[in-house]
């Protein structure tokens, strides 16, 4: 394969991988429900642990 192919390959899958791995939040207003699901989704895990059912209070 020649190197300008080999380049142009490796940049073309790189913006692919990175428009795919950044998802934008949807649209409160038009979908509130996607809307929760993505802030459910997006939560830091030590918020997730704190708000679950199980957890006691002393």
């Amino acid at each position: 394969m020649k190197p300008t192919r080999a380049i142009v390959l490796l940049a073309a899958s790189a913006a692919l991988f990175l428009t795919a791995s950044c998802s934008q939040a949807p649209d409160a207003e038009k979908d509130p429900n996607a809307d929760a699901a993505y802030k459910r989704a997006n939560r830091a895990e030590m918020y997730r642990k704190a708000q679950q059912s199980d957890v006691t209070r002393n």
